[in-house]
């Protein structure tokens, strides 16, 4: 299998919702169904990333997506909002080459970190991104636009009990 990533383009809209819808399945096995059952992201957010931000996708050669990573600029960062692999390539490195062409992204536009929100206690969240050098950003430290994102995940009915930011100093 050789996958590479791209930037993904406005009409795999649809694929990069089957990805996200696929991958969310997996939070039936820690309890969060209702994460399971939640909306994709939406397609006005998606227009907006894709007119302001980043959007990168996964794909075997010319097929569909298999994974993709949402980001846009917040504070001095490029903030992860979503980032999706396919069950079936799980645990495959597609991830890892994700966040990488991200951090890659960061530093082409002159951002001096990654930061996204996670879920503190599900075993392919917050530990895949310890294990690639990502930290917890403790309230005391939030930026205004993380307490904006913060009452956005509470409204979504997000458990907010097990979220957390983090942050990625690119150094």
């Amino acid at each position: 299998m050789t996958i590479s990533i791209r930037p993904a383009h406005p009409d795999e809209c649809p694929s990069l919702r089957t990805v996200e819808r696929d991958a969310g399945q997996r939070f039936r096995e820690v309890g969060l169904a209702a994460v399971a059952d939640s909306d994709t992201t939406s397609e006005a957010f998606l227009r907006s990333l894709f007119a302001h931000g980043v959007v990168l996708c996964a794909a075997e050669g010319d097929d569909a997506p298999v994974g993709f990573l949402l980001a846009g600029r917040l504070d001095d960062a490029l903030h992860i909002y979503e980032l999706s692999v396919a069950t079936a390539y799980g645990g495959q490195g597609v991830g890892s080459a994700l966040l990488a062409a991200a951090e890659h992204e960061a530093r082409r536009r002159d951002l001096s970190r990654l930061t996204l929100a996670t879920f503190r206690d599900v075993p392919w969240n917050r530990p895949f991104y310890e294990r690639r050098g990502f930290l917890e950003v403790l309230p005391d430290d939030w930026t205004p636009a993380f307490f904006l994102l913060h009452a956005g995940e509470e409204l979504s009915g997000l458990p907010l009990e097990n979220r957390l930011f983090m942050r990625k100093e690119l150094g």
